[in-house]
């Protein structure tokens, strides 16, 4: 982007939006970090950090467009300007943010409004917001104190806690780490491993090659979880369930009575507490442990 020896500088620009009637904020940068936290008023306080050539840096301006209710914030940068990071102050008025960056992280927080979070390269971190959607090629995606999430990402890990709804999770090489989920959950992977701690609805856990581990408590709702080549460890103490185990080449270590026939698969299968959710794992190369 920059040539040897070319006049550079920083430059710092603050502008004031007024959203109008919009109650969708749309922002399209193609590098630099995002920052988006509530406004102290009703209006869009925005900041940037601009890296690029004197010349060029007092004419950029950011582009504000306008569509129905929808506000649209973009920066078409010559190329020799550089935005390494904007933030912006989101009014209470706004009701639906999407957040779009190609090279650059995006991190929100405490924004009570549904949430579209794009990023191709960075990290996304989103703490509060209603309905959330999150989505990174190889950055991580953490989320805080949410309510529905759905989170995919091809390369990044998966960190969420503090789910208020339901929580669906895709990755292809990530690992999946979630917690103190209120609702059903759903997490796939091809080749990371799945942690899920104490989950109060069902869930559904897959991963091929990955390991998968699974704390439950009394809240739960029942489900599966299945992998190929991984193995399973389970900590059931404080769970009511219909526990039942199958591998076709593993080991099961677990308080109940593994069956094995011949060469075929060894299964267990035992009541803990009321027994009053079903739990089924399955490792098709894998051993289950459960403690």
């Amino acid at each position: 982007m920059r040539s040897e020896g070319a006049d550079l500088e920083i430059r710092y620009c603050r502008e004031d939006i007024e959203p109008e009637a919009a109650e969708r904020l749309v922002v399209r940068m193609p590098e630099g970090m995002i920052t988006l936290s509530p406004s102290p008023d009703q209006c869009i306080h925005a900041e940037y950090e601009l890296h690029g050539n004197a010349s060029l840096l007092p004419s950029w301006k950011a582009s504000v467009r306008r569509h129905d209710r929808i506000l649209i914030i973009s920066n078409d940068s010559p190329q020799d300007v550089y935005t390494a990071s904007v933030s912006l102050t989101v009014p209470n008025c706004v009701k639906d943010l999407e957040i779009h960056s190609m090279k650059g992280e995006i991190d929100i927080r405490d924004c009570e409004s549904d949430i579209l979070a794009i990023s191709e390269f960075g990290a996304v971190h989103i703490h509060g917001g209603r309905s959330v959607e999150a989505s990174s090629v190889q950055g991580s995606v953490t989320l805080l104190n949410c309510g529905s999430a759905t989170v995919n990402t091809i390369d990044g890990s998966v960190k969420c806690s503090k789910i208020n709804g339901s929580l669906h999770i895709e990755t292809q090489g990530g690992d999946i780490q979630a917690s103190r989920i209120k609702g059903n959950v759903i997490a796939l992977t091809k080749d990371g491993d799945i942690s899920v701690f104490r989950p109060e609805g069902r869930i559904r856990l897959i991963s091929h090659d990955g390991d998968i581990e699974l704390e439950l408590s009394g809240n739960f709702g029942g489900g599966e979880a299945t992998t190929y080549s991984g193995d399973i460890n389970l900590m059931l103490e404080q769970a009511n369930v219909e526990f039942r185990a199958e591998t076709l080449s593993g080991q099961i270590s677990s308080p109940g009575t593994t069956i094995a026939s011949g060469a075929g698969p060894r299964r267990c299968a035992y009541r803990i507490g009321e027994g009053t959710k079903r739990l089924h794992v399955k490792s098709v190369l894998g051993d289950i442990e459960v403690e």
